[in-house]
């Protein structure tokens, strides 16, 4: 964010924005699922892929965004990443922000299909977004060999981790993620629990002012799913990383410093 610009102007900015990669997002043919908006500057932005449908309708998503929805607000491996980001990547007073690289939600196999040209119709959108949210010293966080690899084609010069993608599919990534580091692992693993999970989950969908009814059917859905030894791994994975990319960075600067 340029340091002339008050907060007011700021989140007038990411609105615009935000409508611009709307009208980029439907001319693609497909749903806009916008992420929530970050408060102010960030200390970190984490650059995930694409949004999916999953097993639900286009229609359902429109649905769920007109009632106040966003991106990264649902699964527990969504709130996985933010648990790691909140605990072992940023400091107390930083905040951090999630977001695609392209923003109009599809089938996995049409994102397969058509991902280097979509990543090039929508980098300067990326940019754009980086421009105004990421505070001067910022890192960031490709989540995802995919996107550190796209973002390395097009020399993306700021500080860059790469983590792998919290997506079930990855879980064998998990595990090879722990080899050599078990005893630590073991060590580690009872120090999260689902409840840890919850109170983030509350905290962050508070904080995005998602509708009550839209947050009370998450954290419900929330309550019965398990943190298993994969899930687990994966935050294991993230804690490992993002402590790694601290200290190599050396990212210390209080949130829009």
């Amino acid at each position: 964010m340029p340091h002339d610009m008050t907060l007011d102007a700021f989140h007038f900015a990411y609105r615009s924005l935000e409508q611009e990669m709307k009208d980029q997002a439907e001319g693609d043919g497909c749903v806009f699922l916008p992420s929530a908006a970050p408060a102010g500057p960030v200390d970190y932005v984490l650059i995930c892929m694409e949004p999916s449908l999953g097993s639900t309708s286009a229609d359902h998503v429109r649905e769920h965004v007109e009632a106040g929805g966003r991106n990264f607000l649902s699964s527990i491996e969504d709130f996985i990443l933010h648990f790691s980001a909140r605990n072992y990547l940023c400091g107390p007073t930083q905040r951090y922000h999630v977001t695609d690289w392209s923003k109009g939600a599809m089938r996995v196999a049409v994102a397969r299909a058509a991902r280097d040209q979509r990543y090039t119709k929508w980098y300067p959108f990326l940019l754009e977004e980086i421009e105004l949210v990421a505070a001067p010293n910022a890192g960031f966080i490709a989540v995802g060999a995919v996107v550190a690899e796209e973002l390395q084609r097009r020399n993306f010069r700021r500080p860059l981790c790469r983590v792998i993608h919290y997506s079930g599919q990855a879980a064998r990534a998990r595990k090879k993620g722990i080899a050599g580091r078990e005893p630590a692992f073991e060590d580690f693993r009872d120090s999260v629990s689902l409840k840890d999970l919850l109170v983030t989950a509350e905290e962050i969908l508070r904080s995005a002012c998602v509708p009550t009814a839209i947050r009370d059917e998450t954290l419900t859905k929330l309550e019965k799913r398990q943190l298993t030894t994969s899930r687990k791994q994966l935050i294991f994975n993230y804690k490992v990383a993002f402590e790694s990319f601290r200290t190599r960075s050396g990212i210390e600067i209080e949130a829009g410093g």
